[in-house]
């Protein structure tokens, strides 16, 4: 009997100490919690640590700020952000500042500029055909005119200075200067410094005349003859005058005109 007693003791004795462990265990809990700020989440505590904090939150306290000590604040210069001011430029130098002048006037200019030399090329250009017997003027002959130049040719020098004196009889200072260049190339063709034909033109006949020495004075002469014929001009008395005497000095250096 006392052996069963003695089991049944173990038994019941075994059987109270887990009761008691956890009871032990639920106290310790509680009084941890009960430490705890009431600011704090009781549900942050962790099991296992028995009451110590695993991420303890900062807490923080809002502060009133007075309204003047912030009109002071804002009132302090020192305190204040502004972006900084550039410098003023520097003047530039008294000679830079002329050469930028210079430059402005001459882009103001440059049309100006440009059309002086479209002026000058045109002159260079009127030259060098003037220089070559060339012309712009040239066009068919008006019409009831006389025929170019190579179509049309005497038989002898008397018959075309005939004819200059009975045009200049009439005033036709035109079909004077016409008869005029007639003249001066049958000349020409007498002393064998071209050929005349009538298939040719003036300018064929300043090209056989290119190695001349009268080349220069006979493309001036083809020139204004062109021009005013040609061209349609009438020949003020003045103007006629000195060119009736160039035509007449051209055939006399060339041969013996009356």
């Amino acid at each position: 009997m006392s052996k069963h007693f003695l089991i049944k003791s173990c038994l019941l004795f075994l059987l109270c100490l887990p009761l008691q462990g956890k009871a032990q265990y639920d106290s310790t809990v509680n009084a941890a919690r009960a430490e705890v700020p009431d600011t704090v989440d009781p549900s942050i505590m962790s099991d296992t640590a028995a009451g110590q904090y695993v991420d303890e939150p900062v807490v923080y306290q809002r502060r009133q700020v007075a309204a003047s000590s912030v009109n002071e604040l804002k009132a302090d210069k020192w305190l204040q952000y502004h972006d900084p001011k550039a410098a003023p430029p520097r003047a530039a130098p008294w000679f830079i500042q002329i050469l930028e002048t210079l430059f402005r006037v001459i882009s103001a200019g440059r049309y100006i500029i440009m059309g002086l030399l479209l002026l000058g090329l045109a002159y260079l250009i009127f030259r060098f055909m003037q220089s070559n017997g060339l012309s712009i003027f040239r066009k068919p002959a008006p019409k009831g005119g006389l025929p170019d130049a190579a179509d049309e040719s005497l038989q002898d020098a008397a018959e075309y200075e005939g004819k200059i004196k009975a045009a200049i009889a009439a005033g036709d200072t035109r079909q004077a200067i016409r008869w005029w260049y007639l003249y001066t190339l049958f000349q020409l063709s007498e002393k064998q410094l071209l050929v005349l034909l009538r298939d040719k033109t003036n300018n064929d006949y300043l090209r056989e005349m290119r190695n001349s020495t009268h080349y220069k004075k006979f493309a001036a002469l083809t020139l204004d003859y062109e021009y005013i014929w040609y061209g349609g001009f009438n020949v003020s008395e003045a103007n006629f005058r000195s060119m009736n005497q160039e035509f007449r000095d051209f055939n006399n250096a060339i041969g013996k005109s009356w």
